[in-house]
This record gives structure tokens, sequence and C-alpha cells, in this order.
């Protein structure tokens, strides 16, 4: 037995109207895209989209499980109505009539139980019977029962072929046969306005539109996207077209409609049109799979793990919204600032204390580029490191001990070594800079004013005069 899901899309007149459907609603093409995420079963049956899933549910976790995604996702999505049947001709009728009469959808898969709804169901609910409606209301016909208990041989000479081939598809009893809805290889759509735009925010509205359909494709690729672009066309003259683009980068792959609108819309801050908009298109240049985080085995636990473990951030799932809230201000911030601006330190596997952290772009700022990715930093050394080094290491004053026969080095008082030395030796096979290598010994030492130091002592110098402890860095 197949389990099958219809859709029906929001007419334009309920997409329009604000208070039913807030954000902006799909047509049948784009919800099919959107349920290709479930099943490859997918098709257009007349005004609607209906799915098969049984070969998915355990891949969603039973039956149950699946069922209620699906709704979760249906109501999400903006769809008028749905319902579950064994059969697509089946829901399909069962939707139609919870949308004319705002029932429950029907979720009970029985054969026996669906053929009895059905049986009760207007038969209005079958297309293929709306044309014979005053001679089926004069036969005395209410329901798709009566039309039932008709004699098929008599039906089937007063009215043509189709309305009876028809009614045995939505009971099971005849096959129906369906197209399987495919994806296009990329996404790239057209938005005709209803007006003429003069200001890029107002572009937005239209935007999400676009944003709403670019999702879809994507649930379908089971992908996230890296960047898009942004096309607005003016249209001056009818032979002459002028158009406009910007294209929208983002640190890490996305298809939350709600975290590209409010991106689209930072960068729309800093674009001024030309000319009134009549059209917009928005092409996906780059998409990456998005892997769904799978659910851990045993239940996530907080409390005592927060007190003992500070650093690990509460548990799985709260590392991934941090996550993503990071990508998002940093998307932000990189339109407000320019992506240029926002810099993240990366560490290097040197020893070298002023080689082991380089700045970079936290955001790509070209085409292919990557974010860069914290599993690929080197393990920070055992040994202690200072939270705030000096541009450059500074020179400390020797002071002569009371006796006068030993100096010690000073800064803001004489330091006292607590740990070391720490040898390090590197730099001397870079032949870029003459200043690249080094020997030195790494002291962690207290200054009675200034606390915790890093300073070193250089080794192997030539130059008597030339001072030999430094300062380094500072602990906080």
């Amino acid at each position: 037995m197949q389990h099958w899901m219809a859709l029906l899309p929001a007419s334009r007149h309920d997409a329009e109207d604000g208070a039913s459907h807030p954000a902006p609603t799909l047509d049948s093409q784009h919800l099919g895209w959107w349920a290709l995420q479930f099943t490859p079963r997918v098709a257009q049956l007349e005004e609607a989209v209906v799915l098969e899933y049984r070969a998915s549910e355990r891949l969603f976790g039973g039956a149950q499980a699946l069922r209620a995604r699906l709704s979760d996702g249906a109501q999400r999505q903006g769809t008028a109505s749905w319902a579950f049947a064994p059969h697509a001709l089946a829901a399909l009728c069962l939707a139609r009539h919870r949308l004319n009469t705002g029932t429950a959808p029907a979720k009970d898969a029985n054969p026996d139980a669906v053929a009895q709804a059905l049986d009760a169901l207007p038969f209005e609910t079958l297309s293929a019977l709306r044309p014979h409606a005053g001679t089926l209301a004069r036969l005395g016909c209410r329901t798709l029962g009566d039309v039932r208990a008709l004699p098929r041989g008599g039906v089937s000479r007063r009215f043509d072929a189709a309305a009876l081939r028809t009614l045995d598809q939505a009971y099971g009893l005849s096959p129906l046969p369906l197209s399987w809805l495919t994806l296009p290889e990329v996404f790239d759509e057209r938005l005709e306005l209803p007006g003429r735009v003069e200001s890029a925010m107002a572009l937005l509205h239209g935007a999400r539109v676009l944003l709403h359909r670019l999702c879809a494709w994507l649930a379908g690729q089971h992908a996230g996207v890296e960047s898009f672009t942004l096309g607005w066309h003016h249209g001056l003259r009818r032979h002459q077209a002028h158009s406009g683009q910007h294209t929208v980068r983002l640190s890490s792959p996305s298809r939350d409609v709600e975290r590209l609108a409010a991106l689209l819309s930072e960068h729309l801050h800093h674009v001024a049109l030309e000319a009134p908009v009549e059209e917009l298109s928005l092409r996906a240049e780059q998409i990456a799979p998005l892997v769904a985080h799978s659910h851990s085995l045993f239940p996530e636990q907080g409390g005592e793990q927060l007190t003992a473990q500070p650093g690990s951030l509460l548990t799985p799932t709260a590392q991934r919204a941090q996550r993503e809230a990071l990508w998002t201000l940093l998307d932000r911030l990189g339109a407000r600032l320019g992506a240029e601006r926002v810099q993240t330190g990366q560490l290097y596997a040197d020893h070298r204390l002023e080689h082991a952290q380089r700045w970079q772009a936290a955001l790509p700022t070209s085409p292919g580029a990557q974010a860069p990715s914290v599993a690929q930093h080197p393990a920070l050394p055992p040994w202690p490191q200072p939270s705030w080094v000096l541009e450059a290491p500074m020179p400390l004053t020797m002071v002569a001990d009371a006796q006068g026969l030993r100096e010690h080095p000073h800064y803001q008082g004489r330091l006292h070594w607590l740990a070391g030395p720490h040898r390090v030796e590197a730099g001397w096979w870079d032949d870029a800079s003459s200043d690249s290598a080094c020997a030195r010994d790494y002291y962690l030492a207290s200054s009675p004013g200034a606390g915790l130091l890093w300073v070193f002592r250089a080794r192997h110098t030539g130059n008597t005069s030339a001072p030999a402890w430094f300062l380094h860095g500072l602990f906080a």
C-alpha cells in the first residue's frame, strides 16, 4: 500500500493577504521542488502537488514522524491545504474538501476508512465530475458515494469515459499515470514586479519571493547557497533594457530564508538605483551540500557540564546554534563595513610568537574563496601563552643589584622568574627576511607593578652592547 500526500498551493488572492500568509507562498512548481527533499516521487496533479513518501518513512523516523514533518513544513510554506491518503487522487479530493470546509487533514491511511471519507465528500471535489454537475444533481447525487452507487453501465453511456476512469483512480481501482518532477540544474528565476520600484530597499519584498523559491530549490538539492546574485531590470524602453546586479556572499552555506533576506537587506542599504525597476532576477552562483545534523544516541545534558567545562559550549546543538549566530553576525558586519575589514586571527604552526598568528579575511571576498575553518587550526602549545603580544619586543633596562655585582632586568620593578627557560630557535629556514631567524630563551616573570610577563633573552648576539633582555608579551 502506498502513502500519498497532496499539497494545495495558496491562490494569488490568498498569497497577497498579509493576515493569512505573512510570508511569500510557493506555486505548485516551486512547492514540488521543496517536496523533493523528502522523496523523489513528486508530481504535479492538476493544481496540486502529490508525493508518495512510504519509501522514505524509515529515513525520517517512521510514518508518524514524517507526516508531522510534512505537515509542519507545508504550513510554513504557506500551503492552503493538504491531506494524506493511500492514493494520489484521493488525497487531492480530501485536500480540496479541507480547503472548502476548514476541516482537519485526514491522517488515517486505512483504505476502508479513506473510502468511507471519500463517499461522504461532495462530488465536486473530483474535477472530472464537475462538467456533469447539473445532470448528477437531477439524478439526486450529492456525494461521491452517490455517484458510485449509480449503475456503471449507465454512467459509462451517459457520461464520458474519463469520468468513470477518474472515479476508479480516486478509489485506487485503476492506476493513475504521473510524470515525476525533476529539479533544474541551475537556479535562475525572474519576477515581474506589480509596479515600478524606485528605491533599493523596496526591492526586498519581491526579492523575498525569489528567495523562497531559491530555498525550495536548495531543499530539493539538499544544499545551501554560498553566494547569489540579485539582478534588477529597468526596462526604460521596450527595445533597450538597462539592468544592474549585486552579489551576496555568505560565510557558510545556508538555505534559511530569514538569514538570506536579512543579509540582502544589509547589502541593499548601499545600493543606489539608476532608474525605476520593473523586474527582478535571482541566480544561485555557488551552492554546497548542507549536511543534516544527526541526533545524539544519548540525551544531551547541561548543568554540571557547563561548570566543569566552560570552554565546551553547552551541548552539540548549542554549539551549532552559536556557530550559526557567529556566521550571521560576520555576514552582517561584512555587509556594513566591507568584507575586507572583517578579519580573523589564524594560528600557524610556528614557535616564533610573532609569526604564530596572522590576520586574514574572515569572509570570502571572491568567487570560490572559502571562509577560514576552525578545524584546520593547529593545536596550542602546552606552555603558557601571553594574552597580549607587543608589536615589537621591547628592550628591558638592566639594573645592578645592591652589591653591584650582577645586573637584573627591570620592568616596573625587578623581575622574578617563575618558569623557564623555554628555548626557541627557529626561522633559520626563512630566507625572505634577515630578521626572521631567532635564538631565544623565554621566561615567565613576575613584575611588582605589571604582573605576569613573557620575556626572553637573546642568545648568540655578536654585539655585546646590544640589549639582551626583551619584553614580548603580557598576561591578563
